[in-house]
């Protein structure tokens, strides 16, 4: 399957890079960052790419989990060409590291033409985490499994999701998942499939192969991990771990950004684009 994907930038850049969201989310609420960023580096292109399951992506076969993220995007790869830069939030962050690792055990012994330098996961856990049902993404969902298409408007799913208990700002983003089908609209999401596919996110552990990269390796990208000062994603002892891990690493960045939570383009979007931009290659 080749994600949608949308391109903000010059297309004449020569540069690119693959930008992607997290759970329910689509792209598009990437689009005004991904604006900051080509702005300060008009070198670059970035494709903003809708994750399996989620925006305009086509419907793709199971199974659904990280791994099949990554094909999706290493068949983008083929379609528009290599990113030299790959970022996700989220979920999305997760699927960026696991492709940049793919990336680094293939390079081993072909390396790309078109290297891939860094890989940044945005307030994305690296490790295992338990899949609570108080864990956000799952409560949102649950939320909106429990409202039964089809509905009259896209208003009326706001209001229902308001009146269940959640926030403005949530039950607003989460309306970005309906859909009109005929006179009525519905979900754009499979639930059963969301929740493969989130399965997977939680029990993966990326954490023993960023352990390995402490020494500096051929064709191996930069990962960059970006902290949140008020995530709820990192509990205490995931934080000390990648604060003791990050400064001997050859090739693992470790960044805080205050004044955020989990929303980090959305709480302190000036603050991530300080980060990024400072560290970006030349």
């Amino acid at each position: 399957m080749i994600p949608s994907y949308s391109i903000v930038g010059e297309e004449s850049a020569a540069r690119l890079c693959f930008l992607t969201h997290g759970a329910l989310g689509a792209a598009h609420n990437l689009r005004a960052f991904a604006r900051r960023i080509v702005t300060k580096r008009p070198d670059f292109k970035i494709a903003l790419v809708d994750l399996r399951l989620h925006g305009k992506s086509p419907p793709a076969d199971p199974p659904h989990n990280i791994a099949a993220c990554v094909q999706d995007f290493e068949n983008l790869a083929h379609e528009i060409g290599p990113p030299e830069i790959m970022i996700g939030h989220s979920l999305g962050g997760k699927v960026a590291l696991a492709y940049g690792k793919a990336y680094a055990e293939r390079q081993g012994a072909s390396p790309s033409d078109v290297p891939l330098r860094q890989v940044w996961a945005l307030d994305s856990d690296p490790g295992k985490q338990v899949a609570l049902e108080s864990h956000e993404v799952l409560t949102v969902l649950k939320a909106a499994s429990s409202l039964r298409p089809p509905f009259p408007s896209r208003a009326y799913v706001v209001e229902t999701l308001l009146a269940a208990g959640l926030s403005s700002g949530i039950a607003n983003w989460l309306s970005t998942n309906v859909e009109r089908s005929g006179d009525t609209f519905t979900w754009r999401f499979d639930e059963r499939a969301l929740r493969e596919l989130l399965s997977d996110y939680f029990s993966l552990d990326l954490w023993p192969f960023l352990e390995t990269l402490s020494e500096r390796r051929p064709h191996t990208p930069e990962f960059h991990l970006v902290v949140a000062e008020h995530s709820d994603r990192w509990s205490g002892t995931m934080r000390a771990r990648a604060e003791e891990l990050a400064p001997s690493s050859a090739h693992l960045r470790l960044h805080h950004l205050p004044k955020s939570g989990h929303w980090v383009h959305v709480d302190n979007p000036e603050g991530l684009l300080d980060i990024l931009i400072q560290s970006w290659p030349e």
